[in-house]
C-alpha cells in the first residue's frame, strides 16, 4: 500500500495514471480473490483506500484550481 505523502508528490499526469494502474490492480486481486488465488481479502480493502486517497487529492486539487481562476 502506498503512503498519502508519496500520491501526493505526483504530477496530475502522474496521479491519474496511478488511478487507472490502481483500479486495474484492483480488478486483477477481485478476480484472484474468487478464483481463491489471494489467501487474503485485506489486499482489496488496500487497493480500495488507495485509489480513495488518490480520488479525493485529484479533486481537492481540481478545486483548487477552480477557485485560483475565480
Amino acid at each position: 500500500m502506498i503512503k498519502l505523502n508519496e500520491i501526493t508528490k505526483k504530477t496530475d499526469q502522474e496521479l491519474n495514471d496511478f488511478i487507472v494502474s490502481e483500479r486495474a490492480a484492483l480488478a486483477q486481486a477481485i478476480i484472484d480473490s474468487r478464483t481463491k488465488e489471494v489467501k487474503g481479502v485485506k489486499i482489496l480493502a488496500a487497493h480500495k483506500k488507495t485509489i480513495a486517497r488518490a480520488l479525493t487529492l485529484r479533486r481537492e486539487r481540481a478545486i483548487a484550481k477552480e477557485e485560483a481562476a475565480s
